[in-house]
């Protein structure tokens, strides 16, 4: 199949998916539809002879262009499109046909099909993102700004399936099982949208479900009849109405009061469930007795039904959820949990939906997640999903529900406006003084390190008690001068460690002489370069369930260098956006908010004494590489949880002060110790998204296997292999030294 990177795309919407072509999945499609242009100075065949050049597609299958008429073509379950080359200006006007192959009767469908075909003719043509003239060729597109690059993978993961059906493991879904109550609050929708919601919950394969609609005094007699005809058709569904209009709580809450299902979903009125979202939501709860609160991934429909901007969530995230509501739909709240947080209050109405997962997440036992679509969040005009700007009462609503959870769990804070719209920063004040030492390594390059100590004073928004160096065997003349100089700095300690290079054990030697309660891990050629830096890590790293906090470091360009790291990235595991361009944002806006990761790095990493005490500090068995992953994964399994802040931005001069020698054994160790644990998908990720780039691009079809054989191939090292060649394979892999001698 060509490559969707540059040309036309053609997408037929879902609804005509589910008209008479419709067949079932797996099944050979009884009609082809058909593009004819005439060949006259038609760009799309111009060698051709015939009257006509003839493009078509069926609705399973892969879709060729430039195929002339009577060849069959196929194109993917669930994805019916056409792909062709740009069309000129004055292109003729297609002609969307259905065509009997048995037959060869060619009949026009109706004018609302012919009109979607112009209307694709004339509007889809979709660039890919332009990149910014100083912006690096290297850096990716992600999983959300191209549309047609998520089409082409969902048709690849199709194909996939197709090839390897005899290979894969059959997905037992259940098809009956506890009662699901949809519930969903309408208000003057579009009919032909609404219709098209509801049937998307009538064609789900899971049966035991009900739909609790209620009209919020829409005063429209069509929707009236439209609800009351689906009633009457299915006993599952209930139809309400409330008699004026209350706002989208009321509604909601009046929808629950006839729902008596386990577990409440909630969707709006104009979008879409996938077929097996019950089912899959069914098997959750009839596998995980204490889930309560059950989300899954998403992505958008616009106004021809096209999929595009899917959002992959990592699993449960209690402080990106702080950040902004990410939880979104499809969500399944159990409802003798919704019951007693008191379902939804109108005050909130807007956000009415984050209020409830605020306060349902306090409370829930276990929060799961689904990586998988199972929802189109539809773009319509005036919706906050296609225009952030459309509803700005709505993010006024989001901020006032965050600002109550604040209050409500009796946090010490205050919401502030986070980096892009929709988006929050929870500042937290600081308990009493805890004091914090900086302990920096360091051999000779003494003025890298006389400019980090200097960065230090600027602004740090936070007291540092002290600053210990440790000088591994420097012997340079400036450095002399400088250590004489650092004799008389306030508050400045001074601690040799001769002898080989060994980062874990410096760093737990300089950490046994501190009574302070917190401790910074910093390299020597990092700079502080924002304001309040210092502030920003404390106040998390003071909370007693996190056990660790990094920051947010820049190169000297501006381009990303860690933002949190991702077990199995490029290889074992790397930082998330490393490269990425100044003034971009990463995916989703991961990297400009407060999020968990299940790994930091120790370039620039607080951590409290008493938990660092407890981990028994670094493992010295790692000299140079990974021994800030392994006491990371070792925090993360004692039950702490590790955050990343971008409001603490320092830059980093990356591996200035030291080399990649000894890490042969290192990453040998780790993978000893933690190869179990890398094979798997991150929680903090999500396995939609690759592993092979940092800029969160999709996971193709056998990426997997070809990530498992990396590493593979990084675990046995023959004898008398040098340890040049085994750096430079973990470099290709994903492993970076930061500064001096740090993951």
């Amino acid at each position: 199949m060509p490559s969707l990177s540059g040309p036309w795309n053609l997408m037929m919407p879902n609804r005509w998916a589910r008209s008479p072509l419709r067949e079932p999945p797996g099944s050979r499609p009884s009609r082809q539809a058909v593009l004819r242009l005439p060949a006259r100075d038609n760009p799309l065949c111009p060698a051709r002879s015939e009257p006509s050049c003839t493009l078509g597609f069926y609705l399973y299958g892969e879709c060729l262009p430039g195929t002339p008429a009577g060849d069959q073509l196929e194109h993917g379950h669930g994805i019916v499109s056409l792909i062709v080359p740009k069309p000129p200006q004055n292109a003729p006007r297609v002609v969307l046909d259905v065509i009997d192959p048995e037959t060869g009767r060619s009949d026009r469908m109706s004018d609302a099909l012919g009109w979607m075909a112009d209307r694709l003719a004339e509007t889809l043509l979709l660039p890919r993102p332009a990149k910014e003239d100083d912006e690096e060729e290297e850096w990716g597109v992600d999983a959300a700004s191209f549309a047609p690059d998520y089409w082409h993978w969902q048709h690849q993961w199709h194909l996939y399936r197709i090839d390897h059906a005899d290979t894969l493991p059959p997905e037992d879904l259940p098809v009956d099982g506890p009662l699901l109550s949809i519930v969903v609050p309408v208000y003057r929708p579009s009919l032909w949208y609404f219709r098209e919601c509801v049937q998307s919950v009538i064609d789900q394969t899971y049966r035991n479900w009900e739909l609790c609609l209620c009209d919020d005094g829409s005063g429209d007699p069509e929707l009236t009849s439209t609800m009351a005809e689906f009633a009457a058709a299915d006993p599952r569904i209930k139809a309400l109405a409330l008699e004026q209009n209350g706002g989208i709580s009321r509604a909601t809450n009046r929808a629950l009061v006839a729902a008596v299902g386990e577990f409440i979903v909630l969707i709006d009125h104009d979008d879409l469930l996938t077929t097996d979202a019950l089912a899959r939501i069914a098997a959750v709860v009839t596998t995980e007795d204490d889930a309560d609160v059950i989300y899954s991934d998403e992505d958008k429909l616009d106004e021809v039904d096209r999929q595009y901007q899917p959002q992959f969530k990592p699993d449960w995230d209690p402080d990106l959820l702080l950040s902004y509501p990410y939880l979104g739909h499809v969500t399944a709240i159990r409802h003798e949990l919704l019951r007693r947080v008191g379902g939804f209050r109108p005050e909130f109405d807007g956000s009415q939906d984050f209020d409830v997962m605020l306060r349902a997440t306090e409370v829930a036992r276990r929060v799961v997640h689904i990586p998988k679509v199972l929802y189109h969040w539809r773009v319509v005009a005036g919706s906050a999903a296609g225009d952030p700007d459309a509803k700005p009462w709505a993010y006024a609503a989001s901020r006032r529900a965050l600002e109550d959870a604040v209050a409500r769990r009796g946090i010490d804070g205050v919401v502030e406006t986070g980096a892009f719209l929709g988006s929050y920063h929870l500042r937290r004040r600081i308990h009493g003084s805890p004091t914090v030492s900086v302990i920096i390594p360091f051999r000779d390059q003494a003025a890298l390190t006389a400019a980090c100590l200097e960065s230090l004073e600027k602004a740090p928004g936070y007291g540092i008690s002290e600053v210990v160096l440790v000088d591994n065997g420097s012997t340079e003349p400036e450095t002399r001068v400088l250590r004489r100089q650092l004799e008389t700095r306030p508050a400045t300690r001074l601690i040799d460690y001769p002898g080989p290079f060994n980062w874990a054990a410096i760093n737990n030697v300089a950490a046994a002489t501190c009574d302070t309660d917190m401790l910074l891990f910093m390299n020597n050629d990092i700079e502080a370069t924002s304001e309040g830096w210092l502030h920003a890590l404390v106040e998390l790293g003071q909370r007693p369930e996190i056990g660790a906090v990094g920051a947010r470091l820049i190169y000297p360009d501006g381009r990303v260098q860690h933002a949190g790291v991702v077990l199995g990235m490029q290889g074992i595991a790397a930082h998330i956006f490393n490269g990425l361009p100044k003034g971009r944002a990463g995916y989703f806006g991961w990297d400009q908010t407060v999020r968990s990761f299940s790994a930091l790095t120790a370039a620039c990493m607080l951590v409290r004494r008493e938990g660092f005490e407890e981990m028994g500090g670094f493992d010295e068995a790692y000299p140079v590489a990974f021994n800030d992953i392994d006491f990371c994964l070792r925090l993360g399994q004692a039950g702490y949880r590790l955050l990343y802040t971008p409001h603490a931005e320092l830059t980093h001069y990356e591996s200035v002060s030291r080399g990649l020698s000894g890490y042969s054994a290192d990453f040998q160790h780790f993978l000893s110790r933690w190869g179990d644990l890398i094979r798997k998908d991150d929680p903090c990720y999500n396995k939609n998204l690759g592993r092979f780039d940092p800029w969160c691009g999709f996971r193709a079809p056998g990426e997997d296997e070809e990530w498992l054989a990396v590493i593979e191939g990084l675990t046995p090292v023959a004898a008398g292999e040098g340890e040049s060649a085994v750096a430079t394979g973990l470099t290709d892999a994903g492993t970076q030294a930061d500064g001096y001698g740090t993951t």
